[in-house]
């Protein structure tokens, strides 16, 4: 009994020696990096230091994007579960002011241009989530490691896991001292063994940003993902190919695309790099429908290009028959892409200019073209719903109509967009304009 008495206290003993010899994996990188802090202050110093950096940008009139779960409703930020994007304007230790910013047009890959609006509010630093910081604050040409290290300490914290492996693999790259207490960290994060061979890289297409990011994973890891990146690369494929619609014969088909038709074409060079090494990919048959659809794409732009060209050389003496062919050789130009708002555009502005509404806004020539235009404005608006031009354009035509209670809300949004400027000052005097034009109309009635 006393023998093994003896033999236990004996292994207790070697054991409390080799641990006091080895730290744990988070232990070892924080003692290069953090002269030995623990790893819940690591992460608590680099959070504190956050609004330091971003009031540093702000106070040089560097304004950072982000998306915040928030929208904009009434000149007042709300919590919401999408996303929206946001420009920081303003920075101290407890707060942030956020600006709301709508969307604005497409540029020439058909990918959405923001611009700020006037709406925003003062959020507290814990409303920034963390998966948004990462998307704002500086990694790839960050060349400080310590406070990467750091970055990646707090993302671990806040359970983002494969946001913390992607900063940290950045240092990895770039420091063989630390490289393999990393990846110790890593594995000790995720519960892996690590492998004598050590860990391997992933590449992921990140395709908001046009980076290609890099993690770092065990082998085992890495056939796992292979697998899941075939079965993606199948639902994003179906889905492409649904959204183009049909491609067969002359346009427009009987399915037309879901989405604008440059816009396809951007997601499928998409598609081809972040799934190039995919075997999903070597299907000939995959990538000859990929080229049909592209070529159709082309077809079709080529086309509505040709039928805009010429669009423009009709009615040019604003004869009202001919303003109204013009209007309807639109719409079938649209139904080519339908979802492209410009040209969503052109067809309520023709439609609106053969509708002709009176200077003062109380009537118009012809009301069907005020009726016909209307839901082309709505559809507009929905998208870009700061665009003065169209909420003033859309209000128009309500007010020709000679309903008030519609036109109202679309001049008084005007108003607060643009105040005593510009299409404000319009507003104000449409809106003058037709309350006179319905005090009128209710005495003529004997009301």
């Amino acid at each position: 009994m006393r023998t093994f008495g003896t033999k236990l206290l004996a292994a207790l003993a070697v054991a409390l020696f080799a641990g006091s010899l080895s730290a744990g994996p988070s232990e070892d990188l924080f003692a290069k990096t953090h002269k030995g802090m623990k790893e819940s202050d690591v992460a608590s110093k680099w959070y504190e230091k956050l609004p330091e950096w971003v009031a540093s940008l702000t106070g040089k009139n560097q304004f950072p994007d982000t998306w915040l779960p928030f929208s904009a409703d009434k000149g007042k930020l709300k919590p919401a579960k999408e996303l929206s994007k946001f420009q920081i304007r303003d920075a101290n230790k407890k707060q942030f002011s956020a600006y709301y910013m709508v969307r604005n047009g497409v540029d020439a890959n058909g990918r959405t241009i923001y611009e700020k609006t006037n709406e925003f509010g003062w959020l507290p630093w814990k409303s920034w989530p963390a998966r948004s910081i990462v998307q704002t604050y500086p990694v790839e040409g960050n060349q400080d490691h310590t406070d990467l290290v750091g970055f990646a300490a707090w993302l671990y914290g806040e359970k983002e896991n494969e946001l913390a492996n992607r900063v940290l693999t950045v240092v990895h790259a770039r420091d063989k001292e630390l490289a393999p207490l990393i990846e110790a960290f890593i594995c000790d994060k995720e519960k892996w063994t690590l492998p004598s061979e050590g860990l391997k890289n992933w590449n992921a297409w990140d395709i908001d940003f046009q980076l290609e990011r890099i993690i770092l994973v065990t082998p085992e890891e890495y056939e796992k993902r292979l697998k899941a990146r075939e079965t993606e690369a199948a639902a994003e494929f179906k889905k492409l190919v649904q959204s183009r619609g049909d491609t067969k014969g002359r346009p427009p088909r009987r399915v037309s695309p879901s989405k604008q038709l440059i816009l396809i074409e951007w997601e499928i060079k998409q598609f081809k790099i972040k799934y190039g090494s995919a075997e999903f990919l070597k299907d000939t048959k995959i990538t000859d429908k990929l080229q049909e659809i592209q070529d159709s794409i082309t077809d079709d732009l080529a086309l509505i290009k040709e039928n805009l060209e010429q669009s423009r050389k009709m009615a040019t003496d604003n004869n009202p028959n001919d303003l109204k062919k013009k209007a309807e050789f639109l719409e079938q130009i649209l139904l080519i892409d339908p979802q492209d708002l410009n040209l969503r555009s052109q067809v309520a502005n023709a439609w609106y200019i053969w509708g002709n509404p009176a200077p003062h806004g109380n009537g118009c020539d012809r009301a069907e073209g005020m009726k016909k235009a209307i839901p082309h404005y709505e559809i507009i608006v929905q998208a870009y719903p700061n665009n003065s031009g169209f909420l003033l354009a859309i209000g128009r035509c309500y007010q020709a109509l000679e309903n008030s209670k519609q036109a109202r809300p679309y001049y008084e949004k005007v108003i607060e967009i643009d105040g005593n400027q510009g299409n404000g000052n319009t507003a104000k005097s449409l809106i003058r304009n037709m309350d006179q034009g319905d005090q009128n109309r209710s005495k003529k009635d004997g009301k």
